[in-house]
């Protein structure tokens, strides 16, 4: 009887230590998840000059500095159709999204003064601004992706190398590039196959022309330029969701190069804007997803609320009931639970539903 008791008590020992250093790993982490909640939004590189003279002022450069970073930060997370909603801004109400900035160089040289700024952004503050506004938030990734440009003029398709698109499209830059295009080369038999399908080109098959290169993003468009109009068929794949769009430039001659290069950069704005647009979630009311997670060991419950600080679509998390063998979270978090399990996958995790109760899994 003395060693069943002994054992018994020995057990609820183990399982009273075991909460005691969960709760400290918790606490822990929720000291330097605030921390690292300050360089969020990081907008580096920002670069200002002007002459020292009788009206020189540092605090004027500064200032400059943060109207610069704030139109940097936009195209980062907003769609370009809604950047007159917002460009604008007040510097005061820049100002208070700001939590702080640091000066990277800065000289008084030749009567010229010269300095590059890093400014750190608040995201909370900026989300709020942009709900108060009604524009869309975009959590945007870097991608790389296969661009393939098809252009026929009357009906003649037209040769890489004599492609303006082909030729210019990695030249042209917009600001904050999130997508790294990559130039196929040349296949006879790719433009052959293409010749045939021009008046059906919803049936081709894209996967054809990009598999070879090993990339599984990609942005096929086919350019047509006939009767002074270049009408544009772009059809994308960006994480296994494929988009079609249409769009129509006027173009009277096909060889006027200024005119070419505002069409190819529309084109690239309007082609990352899909990009984002897949992105795209709400920031105004978090959803709320409760999930068991089945560990072997504090190690494993470790990882796991590590992997919860390292996905921004995840507002916070509260751990709602745990025991020796398994925990219960409570996500509040931004999109779909579809982002949510891309999110979890991309770190080593899965989200599975099982008739409305959701686990998670380490992805061996």
């Amino acid at each position: 009887m003395k060693v069943f008791k002994f054992k018994h008590y020995t057990a609820r020992v183990r399982e009273y230590i075991f909460i005691f250093l969960t709760a400290t790993i918790f606490s822990i982490i929720i000291i330097s998840k605030s921390f690292s909640n300050e360089n969020i939004f990081i907008v580096d590189n920002i670069k200002v000059q002007g002459p020292i003279d009788l009206n020189f002022s540092r605090d004027k450069y500064i200032n400059e500095a943060f109207i610069k970073s704030f139109k940097t930060l936009l195209p980062r997370v907003v769609l370009s159709d809604d950047l007159n909603k917002i460009n604008n801004t007040q510097l005061k109400k820049i100002k208070s999204l700001i939590n702080s900035f640091k000066i990277l160089e800065e000289t008084y040289r030749n009567e010229e003064y010269k300095a590059t700024f890093r400014i750190f952004y608040n995201e909370i503050k900026v989300k709020k601004l942009l709900v108060q506004k009604n524009i869309s938030f975009s959590q945007t990734k870097k991608i790389s992706a296969i661009f393939f440009p098809v252009l026929f003029i009357n009906e003649e398709i037209q040769d890489f190398y004599d492609n303006f698109f082909y030729k210019n499209w990695n030249q042209s830059k917009i600001e904050n590039e999130l997508i790294n295009f990559i130039l196929p080369l040349e296949d006879l038999d790719d433009i052959s196959k293409i010749k045939k399908m021009k008046n059906r080109i919803e049936e081709l098959n894209v996967d054809d022309f990009v598999n070879k290169y090993n990339i599984k993003n990609y942005v096929f468009t086919l350019m047509n330029h006939q009767n002074e109009k270049l009408n544009v068929y772009v059809r994308a794949n960006f994480n296994k969701i494929t988009i079609s769009k249409n769009f129509f430039y006027e173009l009277k001659d096909i060889n006027n190069k200024s005119k070419l290069d505002l069409i190819l950069k529309d084109l690239k704005i309007k082609v990352t804007d899909i990009w984002k647009e897949e992105n795209v979630i709400n920031i105004a009311i978090p959803l709320t997803l409760r999930v068991k997670f089945q560990y072997k060991n504090l190690e494993d419950l470790y990882k796991i609320k590590k992997v919860f600080y390292k996905i921004n679509i995840i507002d916070r998390h509260t751990l709602d009931e745990f025991n020796i063998n398994n925990s219960f979270f409570k996500l509040y978090y931004y999109g779909n639970p579809k982002k949510l399990k891309t999110e979890l996958m991309r770190l080593g995790y899965k989200l599975e539903n099982y008739q409305g109760h959701w686990e998670i899994y380490i992805d061996d």
